[in-house]
C-alpha cells in the first residue's frame, strides 16, 4: 500500500533533516556550494552559447529560469525535503481519507517537489548573498586561471578562475599570440561578457604535478 511508501519517506526525510542540523552548517554550506557551482558553470556556458550564436541576453535569462527549476534534481538537499513533504502530504491526505489514493500521490509528488525546489533555491540565494558572489567587472581583472578552451586572434576562448570563493568559466580574448587549453593566463581587461587575457610569465606559471 502506498501509506508505507508515504511513512518511509516521511521518516527517512526527517531523519536526514535531522542529521543536517545535528551535523552543524559544514555539510550544508558544502552541498550549497556544489549547487552554486554547478549553476553558476551552467549560466557561463549558456553565456557562451549564446553570445557565439549571436543572441539576445533575454535568450539566456529564459533557459536559466528552466534549468533553475529543474536543475535541482543534483541537490542531496532537494532530496531531503521531497522525501519528508512527500511523505507528510500523502500520509495526511491517504491516512485521513481526505483524498483517493489516485489523487494522493500526484498532489504528494508535486507538494514534495515544491518544497524541495523552494527549499534549495532559497538556500542557494542565501548562501550566494553570504558570499557575496556578485562580482563587478574589476573584480574580474588581475585574475589568472586555466584556459579551457584556446583563444587567439579572431577566435574566443574560455578560461576559468576563482572569483569570490566560487569558480567562474568566462569567455576570453587573446590578442597576442594563442592561448592553447591547460596554459594559464591573466585576465586584463572586461569587454562586455568576455575578458582579455594575456600568457602568464613563466616563472608565474603553476608547477606542474
Amino acid at each position: 500500500m502506498l501509506i508505507y511508501a508515504y511513512v518511509f519517506a516521511l521518516v527517512l526525510g526527517a531523519v536526514l533533516l535531522g542529521a543536517s542540523i545535528f551535523l552543524g552548517g559544514d555539510d550544508a554550506d558544502a552541498d550549497a556550494d556544489a549547487d552554486m557551482d554547478m549553476d553558476m558553470d551552467a549560466d557561463a556556458d549558456v553565456d557562451g552559447d549564446l553570445d557565439l550564436d549571436g543572441h539576445s541576453g533575454h535568450g539566456h535569462d529564459t533557459h536559466g529560469d528552466i534549468g533553475g527549476f529543474f536543475g535541482v534534481l543534483g541537490s542531496m538537499r532537494f532530496w531531503t525535503f521531497f522525501a519528508a513533504f512527500f511523505g507528510l502530504t500523502g500520509l495526511v491526505l491517504d491516512g485521513f481519507d481526505l483524498a483517493e489514493p489516485f489523487v494522493a500521490l500526484p498532489l504528494a509528488i508535486v507538494v514534495g517537489y515544491l518544497c524541495g525546489w523552494m527549499a534549495v533555491t532559497l538556500l542557494r540565494q542565501l548562501s550566494a548573498n553570504d558570499t557575496g558572489v556578485a562580482a563587478g567587472i574589476d573584480d574580474y581583472v588581475g585574475k589568472s586561471g586555466e584556459m579551457l578552451l584556446s583563444a587567439g586572434p579572431g577566435r574566443l576562448g574560455k578560461i576559468r578562475i576563482e572569483l569570490k570563493g566560487t569558480t567562474v568559466d568566462v569567455l576570453a580574448n587573446c590578442e597576442d599570440g594563442q592561448l592553447t587549453r591547460g596554459q594559464h593566463a591573466l585576465i586584463v581587461e572586461m569587454r562586455g561578457h568576455s575578458a582579455l587575457v594575456v600568457p602568464m610569465p613563466d616563472h608565474q606559471q603553476p608547477a606542474v604535478r
